[in-house]
């Protein structure tokens, strides 16, 4: 199982993971920064969070493998 987590002070609000996996990653209304709404990550999702943290522009989204 793989974890997820982000780091806001790295976070610039691009908003990619969110379009990516919108099931885990969301953007707070008032600055648009993002965070994960679980970070346990379930296997159909393993994917999409993997290339998320690929494209992130700011390096802010961190997979953790057990």
């Amino acid at each position: 199982m793989i974890r997820v987590s982000v780091d806001n002070t790295k976070c610039i609000a691009a908003g990619l993971c969110v379009g990516r996996e919108p099931g885990i990653f969301d953007q707070n209304d008032d600055d648009g920064l993002v965070f994960v709404h679980r970070e346990n990550v379930l296997p159909g999702e393993q994917e999409g969070v993997i290339e998320s943290e690929r494209i992130c522009p700011s390096g802010a989204i961190v997979v953790h493998t057990d």
